[in-house]
């Protein structure tokens, strides 16, 4: 079982048959595919096959330093911009908070968000 959006962003369950899931079983969180169902009817049988195909992802821009590509982030870019931006709340409150706290809260949160920490 997989969970996916369909085109208009809706999640679903998707069971996969044998063939699907060896074609989708390595990708992963993020990456992009469309499954296209054809049917063809052969005398009183309709035989099934599915069309797998990977969907380029666009590249989007994180900041004025880096580009997000193929829809993969790292995990160690994902914690140093935590880390930045704790640094920056610590200097705004004036060292009130501690900075490894914020830095870890910011990327659970960021992870949770799609996976690699940004919209």
């Amino acid at each position: 079982m997989y969970n996916v959006k369909n085109g208009t962003n809706e999640e679903l369950s998707f069971f996969a048959p044998e063939d699907v899931h060896e074609k989708i079983k390595d990708l992963h969180k993020g990456d992009r595919f469309e499954i296209v169902k054809l049917a063809e009817q052969k005398g009183t049988k309709v035989i099934t096959k599915y069309d797998v195909k990977l969907l380029p992802v666009k590249a989007e821009v994180l900041d004025k330093k880096e580009t997000l590509i193929n829809g993969k982030d790292t995990y160690f870019q994902s914690m140093l911009h935590s880390y930045e931006d704790a640094m920056k709340i610590q200097e705004k409150l004036n060292g009130m908070v501690d900075v490894n706290r914020i830095a870890i809260t910011l990327f659970i949160a960021r992870s949770k968000i799609n996976g690699n920490g940004y919209n």
